[in-house]
């Protein structure tokens, strides 16, 4: 794949150097840290390493990316993200995000892509939250990749900003049927369809993802359900407010998904509802953010092998609350303030029954910025939590329900984009 993305660059560079634009852009995100430790009556642990703790760092431990856009007088182009990070396909291996080829026609009304999709229009976007419904999503193994895929969008002249579209690819999960047994009917059904609208004020973005039982699990028979996602953006209070901003997005996992056991059925699939609510008050003088996150989680626990008796369902909800403040010094040059966290449990399926919260952080830091956006941090923070129960895991560690964890960090966060 890699030859032949190669070829097709090059020769298209040489066919119409003075139309085409080529640009490049990557990241590099790594650090160091060191931490103390101390759950229950255990003695404390420490440990150290390489790692960046930012929460929007890729794995977490570090991140090499890059990116190319080729495009030939907006008529067609080429779009390539790989990465290298820890825990991917191998220690060094590059991880392809997407790579595909694109053409407008119609005058650009209508954009077809193909190939291993990603920078969906209808995503979720972030900070803390990604989520594109074109990429295959396994939660029984915890596995997200690329999936191949066709893009259609259109983007009407009369109405600027409107983006509808679908995309016809790969089924969600690891096929029950060969290749050669399914239907294009039933390849329709595990389309996504999309629709955004950006506007001076606001915009809006809604993605859906269609479920069939052609990925049905054979030995389990279980459909994980449909998905969508979604983000909603204000952009009228940066007129009156110069770097306010707020916006909310989110998405949801197994609608729809089976609720009950056959004697193949160990347990049906969960659903998720996960969204943030972001604040974001950015001026030259200094930045504020508050971001809350709500998460929804139904589970159905095993019920028996009666297909007649429904599975037992456990709701669980989640609630965070994360202010942030930094002042910025001699020009922007140095950043120095604190950020908060406070976590709790609700429902049913809460873990620690009696906890008034399941965590508590502060996190003061000093960032230093250079040329450009490369940055150095030093962050420390403390952590005050309830430790997850695994002691049936793990006998010899002995940590039991409502036991705390203090964790004191220290990390040291380089950054470099261009």
């Amino acid at each position: 794949m890699k030859r032949i993305i190669i070829v097709l660059l090059v020769f298209t560079i040489a066919a119409g150097a003075t139309v085409a634009e080529l640009s490049v852009s990557g990241e590099l995100k790594t650090g160091f840290y060191m931490d103390s430790e101390k759950v229950g009556n255990l003695k404390p642990t420490s440990s150290g390493g390489m790692k960046n703790t930012e929460s929007d760092s890729g794995s977490g431990e570090a991140r090499a990316r890059l990116n190319f856009h080729y495009d030939y007088d907006h008529i067609i182009g080429l779009r390539i993200r790989f990465q290298v990070i820890p825990g991917g396909a191998g220690p060094h291996y590059p991880v392809w995000d997407f790579a595909y080829a694109y053409g407008n026609l119609f005058n650009e009304q209508l954009k077809i892509s193909a190939g291993l999709l990603g920078e969906s229009p209808w995503g979720s976007g972030g900070p803390e939250l990604r989520y594109d419904l074109e990429t295959r999503h396994n939660l029984r193994i915890d596995e997200t990749t690329g999936l191949i895929g066709i893009r259609f969008e259109y983007t009407p002249s009369f109405l600027q900003g409107l983006n509808l579209g679908f995309v016809l690819n790969q089924t969600d999960l690891y096929l029950d049927k060969s290749i050669r047994e399914q239907s294009f009917g039933e390849l329709l059904q595990e389309s996504v369809l999309g629709i955004a609208y950006e506007h001076d004020y606001f915009a809006v973005r809604f993605g859906y993802r269609l479920d069939s039982e052609m990925d049905k699990y054979e030995n389990i028979r279980m459909n994980e359900g449909a998905r969508f996602t979604y983000r909603l953006e204000e952009r009228a209070l940066n007129t009156l407010l110069p770097g306010m901003q707020i916006w909310l997005n989110g998405y949801y996992y197994g609608l729809g998904s089976e609720k009950r056991h056959s004697s193949k059925v160990f347990m049906p699939p969960p659903e998720f509802f996960d969204n943030w609510l972001y604040f974001l008050y950015d001026n030259e003088n200094f930045t504020a953010k508050f971001n809350v996150h709500l998460g929804m989680y139904q589970k159905y626990l095993f019920a028996g092998l009666d297909p007649s008796v429904p599975s037992k369902r456990d709701d669980y909800q989640a609630l965070e609350f994360i202010p942030a403040f930094y002042y910025k010094f001699f020009n922007n040059f140095m950043w120095a303030g604190l950020r908060l966290g406070l976590g709790m449990e609700f429902g049913n399926g809460k873990v620690y029954r009696d906890s008034p919260y399941q965590f508590i952080f502060i996190e003061p830091q000093v960032r230093l910025n250079f040329t450009g956006s490369a940055y150095v941090a030093l962050v420390y923070n403390f952590t005050d939590s309830y430790a997850f129960p695994n002691s049936e895991t793990n006998p010899a560690l002995k940590v039991r329900a409502g036991d705390k964890s203090q964790k004191h960090q220290v990390n040291l966060r380089v950054v470099y984009t261009f």
